[in-house]
C-alpha cells in the first residue's frame, strides 16, 4: 500500500515523543513447552525506510509494550517511496533499532523483503548479514545471495489479492526455490488474512509455519491491545532465548501461529503447547461411582474452547465449554446408565476448537476424570 509523505510526516512527529517514555509492558502469557522456550515474534514489519510510517526504534518499543520477544524489520529492497527524505542504505533500519532492542531485551533480527512480481512474489529473508547485496536486477540472484548469507527465507502473503486475484497458486518457481534451499517457510497468516491453502501447503511440503503483521502504520492504530486484540504472531519454540535459538527453531520448523484467538500449527507442537497451557486436578471430594469431576485451569492468556466428543456427551457433558484465559472451570462426568460405574481416571475426548492442526481440523485431547 502506498502512503502520502504528508501522512508519513504527521505520524513521525506524533511517534517521536513516545520513545522518551517507554511506558509499561503488557504481560501476555503463552507458557514455555517442555524442553523449549515459547517466544512471541513478528517477522514482517516495515518502517519509513521502505513504505512504513514509523521510525525503526518505535517498532522495538511497540513490540516490547505488546509483550513480544523477537522481531525482524523487513524493509522492501525494491520499493522505498520516502528515499528522497529518509536517507540510508538497506541496513539502516536495523542499525537504528538495535540499540533500543538491546536496551529493552527484544531480540532484533536483521532481515529484508525481496519484493518481486508473481511468480515468485514477495519473500522475507531473515538473519541476513548485508541487505544491500540483495539489491539485484534478477530475483534469482537475490535469493541466491540470501542463501549465501545463511538466511531463512519464507514466502509472504501467498493469497494476497494484488498478486493472485483469482486463486492461490503454487508456481514452478516456488518448487525450484524450495528444491534449491531458498524457501524454508510460508505465511499462513498475513495482517488480517488467514490462508487455509497455505496452511495445507506448509504441512504437505514441510515448510515452517509463519504468521506476521506486515505492519506499516502504528501497531496501536491497528490493534486495541487493551481489549485483547493482538497482531498475528509467530510462536517460536527455542532451545535458548537468543537469535541463534530463534534461527535454529525456524529452520527446524518449531513454530505455531496465533491469530485472532486461534492457534495454528503442526500437531506435534500444538499438542505440546496445549499441555503447557492446561492443568487438570480431580475434585476428590465430589468423586463417586456415579459422578466424577475435575478442575481445569488455563494458565495462558488465550481463551480456549472445548467441545465434548460423543462419549463425553453420553456422560452428561453436552455443551461446548469456554475456558477463559487465567481461569478455572469445573467439569462433571455422570454415569450414562443406572448400572454403570465410572472408573477412576476414566478419559473422555474433547476438541480444542481454537487450536487447529490442519485447516478445519481441531486438536483432539483426552481429559482424565
Amino acid at each position: 500500500m502506498k502512503f502520502s509523505f504528508l501522512a508519513f510526516s504527521l505520524l513521525l512527529l506524533l511517534n517521536f515523543p513516545v520513545s522518551a517514555q517507554d511506558g509499561h509492558r503488557k504481560h501476555f502469557t503463552i507458557p514455555d513447552i517442555e524442553g523449549f522456550h515459547t517466544l512471541k515474534g513478528d517477522f514482517h514489519i516495515h518502517t519509513v525506510f521502505s513504505d512504513g510510517l514509523v521510525w525503526p526504534d518505535l517498532r522495538v518499543l511497540e513490540a516490547w509494550k505488546e509483550g513480544l520477544d523477537v522481531i525482524s524489520i523487513t524493509e522492501h529492497i525494491e520499493y522505498q517511496p520516502f528515499k528522497e527524505n529518509v536517507k540510508g542504505d538497506h541496513n539502516r533500519a536495523y542499525d537504528l533499532a538495535v540499540a533500543k532492542a538491546d536496551e529493552l531485551g527484544i531480540l532484533l533480527i536483521r532481515g529484508s523483503e525481496i519484493t518481486r512480481k508473481m511468480p515468485p512474489g514477495h519473500s522475507n529473508a531473515l538473519f541476513t548479514t548485508d541487505n544491500n547485496l540483495l539489491d539485484t536486477p534478477k530475483w534469482e540472484d537475490a535469493f541466491t545471495e540470501a542463501k549465501k548469507q545463511g538466511a531463512f527465507i519464507f514466502w509472504n502473503h501467498p493469497g494476497w489479492k494484488a498478486q493472485q486475484p483469482d486463486s492461490m497458486m503454487w508456481f514452478p518457481e516456488h518448487t525450484l526455490l524450495q528444491s534449491e534451499g531458498k524457501m524454508h517457510g510460508i505465511e499462513i497468516v498475513n495482517y488480517k488474512e488467514y490462508y487455509p491453502g497455505a496452511f495445507q501447503w506448509a504441512l504437505d511440503k514441510k515448510l515452517t509455519i509463519m504468521g506476521n503483521s506486515d505492519i506499516h502504520g502504528s501497531i496501536f492504530q491497528e490493534y486495541d491491545i487493551s481489549a485483547g486484540k493482538y497482531r498475528p504472531l509467530t510462536l517460536v519454540f527455542t532451545r535458548e532465548r537468543s537469535i541463534k535459538g530463534v534461527k535454529d527453531a525456524l529452520f527446524e520448523g518449531r513454530t505455531a501461529v496465533l491469530y485472532n484467538g486461534t492457534i495454528y500449527g503442526r500437531e506435534e507442537w500444538v499438542s505440546k503447547l496445549y499441555k503447557a497451557c492446561i492443568g487438570v486436578e480431580p475434585d476428590v471430594a465430589a468423586a463417586s461411582g456415579k459422578s466424577r469431576s475435575i478442575f481445569i485451569t488455563n494458565y495462558s492468556s488465550i481463551d480456549l474452547y472445548l467441545t465434548p466428543g460423543k462419549e463425553a456427551e453420553k456422560h452428561g457433558m453436552i455443551y461446548p465449554q469456554e475456558l477463559p484465559a487465567h481461569s478455572t472451570i469445573r467439569l462433571t462426568a455422570q454415569a450414562a446408565k443406572a448400572e454403570e460405574t465410572l472408573k477412576p481416571s476414566q478419559q473422555f475426548e474433547f476438541s480444542v476448537d481454537n487450536m487447529l492442526v490442519a485447516p478445519e481440523k481441531p486438536l483432539k485431547v483426552n481429559l482424565k476424570f
